[in-house]
């Protein structure tokens, strides 16, 4: 018995050196339950203690807690197995300072050495699975059975109440808690369940990650992959919206582009292009009246450049948020165009284009050229004429599978322009497409 009690507290003393050990993931935080990562590590932690402590009962609960928080943390589902997922989680998504240095480029001995020791304690702690952890709380509860029958009626004896046969029956229900439940723990083989933009040097990363023993080893290949494709939302998103706070935009979804504007569109397309390919960022303007098609053009534009990243920048953005915004964009290795939709010009007070990071391009769409000292590639929005604007509506309509004789689109759009008097734009193409197809 001695023996067995000797295990299960060398094993809890082990998990409570590896939780404790760890800086860098909980990022600082106390064992509180105010951060879903830390939760996790105070269950890990707490039901080490309860084994430790020989108190079976409160080690099966904080091996539910355990369960529970691993279910709900919102871990990516990579490995098939939700410990793993956790670790991987805390490790290559969740942002923490190993991760940010890394990004940014500065190589830190100190962290890269605190890196190869919590890398070591996690893998102590991804060996954790719900087989050990009720095989653990069963010799704890052997080691420290429930009180026989002759005790329970020596207890009733001494207490003056009336004793009675349950030894049998708290054996029954205490071998009923024991039994271990049915495993949640492990969902499935490895699968990149669903899409991150970092996903082909990610998957990688996951697999070297469950192939390794030494988990410490692992350490620099960790920094080359930040310092490549950056952290945290920017492993998950390609495009992002700031209002004063930078969320990340899961789905955007594209206008109805018409290749009307090549000339234009080719302009801005070079300048993208080269600043991809390590050209100085020249900042460019688009310009059009309301309903041309600025913001679907700039949205085609992206489509056509994958490896840039957008952050659309919301016209009541004041001139601190924006610098702040571009500081938290220069930490990172890739390339952005910061677009902003109907330009707010007091946004860009006291900015110049030297000041801006070099892996970033300013773009921004406005109804008249403005600040033309600062946009150094400027391009203006014709509006269309009857036959460009026929031609717009054929194009949307065979976009969609529903080509029409030319007639038909002629009538239909002599007659919008003599019945609204609205300006022929892509916005009205778009609403004679949708009459014609109603």
């Amino acid at each position: 018995m001695s023996s067995k009690i000797e295990r299960v507290e060398m094993i809890a003393d082990k998990l409570i050196a590896a939780v404790e050990s760890l800086c860098i993931v909980r990022a600082g935080y106390p064992y509180t339950y105010e951060q879903p990562a830390n939760n996790i590590l105070c269950c890990v932690r707490e039901f080490a203690f309860d084994l430790k402590n020989g108190d079976s009962d409160s080690a099966r609960r904080s091996a539910s807690e355990l369960t529970g928080g691993l279910l709900s943390c919102g871990s990516r589902r990579v490995t098939g197995d939700i410990m793993l997922d956790f670790i991987l989680d805390c490790v290559l998504i969740r942002e923490n300072a190993f991760s940010l240095a890394a990004a940014s480029g500065r190589r830190d001995e100190a962290l890269m050495l605190a890196m190869r020791r919590e890398l070591n304690a996690l893998k102590v702690i991804s060996e954790l699975d719900e087989g050990t952890m009720h095989k653990l709380i069963a010799e704890c509860a052997a080691a420290n059975p429930a009180p026989d029958s002759a005790s329970k009626f020596a207890q009733a004896a001494w207490s003056g109440a009336s004793g009675s046969p349950v030894g049998r029956e708290m054996n029954q229900a205490q071998r009923a808690r024991l039994a271990p439940p049915e495993s949640c723990w492990y969902y499935g083989d490895f699968e990149l369940r669903d899409a991150y933009c970092a996903d082909n040097e990610l998957e990688l990363v996951y697999k070297r990650f469950i192939d390794e023993e030494a988990l410490g080893a692992l350490a620099d290949e960790l920094w080359r992959f930040f310092s490549k494709n950056g952290c945290g939302d920017f492993l998950k998103y390609r495009h992002f919206y700031f209002d004063g706070t930078l969320s990340p935009l899961p789905e955007l979804r594209g206008g109805s582009y018409v290749a009307f504007a090549e000339s234009e569109f080719g302009t801005l397309y070079a300048n993208a292009a080269a600043f991809l390919n390590g050209d100085s960022a020249k900042p460019m303007l688009l310009c059009g009246r309301q309903g041309s098609g600025k913001t679907t053009l700039m949205l085609e534009l992206m489509d056509e450049l994958p490896e840039l990243h957008t952050v659309f920048v919301t016209p009541g953005v004041k001139s601190a948020e924006l610098f702040a915004l571009l500081e938290k964009l220069r930490r990172q290795p890739l390339k952005f165009m910061l677009l902003m939709d109907d330009l707010n010009p007091a946004a860009l007070s006291g900015l110049c284009e030297p000041m801006l990071p070099m892996n970033v391009l300013a773009a921004a769409t406005s109804a008249v050229p403005v600040m033309q000292s600062f946009f150094e590639i400027t391009a203006e929005l014709p509006m269309l004429d009857m036959d460009e604007f026929i031609r717009a509506v054929t194009v949307l309509l065979e976009a969609e599978g529903a080509s029409m004789p030319r007639e038909t689109v002629r009538s239909a759009c002599l007659d919008f322009k003599t019945e609204t008097g609205c300006e022929l734009n892509i916005a009205s193409a778009v609403r004679v497409k949708e009459l014609l197809q109603s």
